[in-house]
């Protein structure tokens, strides 16, 4: 457990943070990060629901007692705003940064604004999270080259919620070994003291967070709504589609529903399903 007074809501806050973590913040907090004139990016991903903004928040509210909603950032706009506003040492939060934007345009822009912050960062040593699905949605440079560590979120089998730590060694053998075979984390294995739990303790206003959340997300279903009807959009599944089949030719358009959601993070129909496939046909005579 740890302790510490919130210069926000003036108050001692208390809750869980792994004790595997705990040494490394305690490395990197209470400006001795910017001693050593470094920055951090850490990227945490993990399924809907697994609890990976919660851990996220946790941990920069740890490293930054400062650390509050405004430090949040549900848009490129919002994130790129704080990497050169923010004061000196803070702990910033891109977070969902690909929710609801499932066109390879919107994915594109997204990645391009990562890249962006990651660039001016600069000297004023900053400790970032990107928090998203899956880490292979990222540009490599900001996957392999930029981020320090990934943390994987999951759930176990008694559907406790814990974590995997990939350091920047393992992280690239992951995204390398990991992206050619459809996402899989399976490759390289993680020890066990690598791994951790957390609990659902909220660090900061969660009446706040949660609503500044829901205003971006309706936002973000506009930009969706407006994707799923282009060609570009159209494309971008149907070569997903083309990849599925490329490793099973039998596959269902039902199964295809589930794996374009569960794998990809995509929601369409069973009927744009065949849709999309058919008119991929007709263009590439392949599938």
């Amino acid at each position: 457990m740890v302790k510490f007074f919130d210069p926000i809501t003036k108050e001692e806050i208390t809750y869980y943070i792994a004790p595997n973590l705990l040494p490394q913040w305690d490395n990197l907090k209470d400006g001795k990060l910017q001693k050593q004139d470094e920055d951090r990016v850490y990227i945490t991903d993990g399924r809907e629901r697994a609890g990976k903004s919660l851990f996220t928040l946790q941990q920069a509210k740890y490293l930054d007692p400062t650390f509050d909603i405004s430090r949040v950032c549900f848009t490129p706009e919002e994130f790129l705003f704080q990497i050169r506003n923010a004061p000196a040492g803070s702990a910033i939060v891109f977070d969902e940064a690909f929710r609801g934007l499932s066109s390879k345009a919107s994915q594109s822009k997204v990645n391009k604004t990562i890249v962006q912050a990651m660039m001016e960062m600069g000297q004023k040593n900053l400790i970032v999270f990107i928090v998203l699905p899956t880490f292979f949605l990222l540009e490599m440079y900001a996957a392999v080259l930029r981020a320090n560590v990934l943390f994987h979120i999951y759930k176990d089998r008694s559907g406790r919620r814990r974590f995997r730590i990939y350091n920047y060694k393992k992280k690239s053998w992951l995204y390398k070994v990991g992206k050619k075979k459809g996402f899989d984390y399976s490759f390289p294995r993680i020890s066990r003291r690598h791994t951790g739990r957390f609990y659902g303790v909220f660090p900061i206003d969660e009446k706040s967070y949660r609503k500044k959340k829901l205003d971006s997300l309706k936002g973000f279903e506009q930009i969706f709504e407006e994707d799923t009807g282009t060609e570009k959009f159209h494309k971008a599944v149907g070569g997903m589609i083309k990849a599925e089949k490329k490793i099973n030719p039998k596959i269902s358009d039902k199964k295809m529903v589930k794996i374009l959601k569960e794998k990809y993070f995509i929601d369409v129909s069973l009927t744009n399903v065949g849709v999309i496939r058919r008119k991929t046909r007709e263009t590439t005579q392949n599938l």
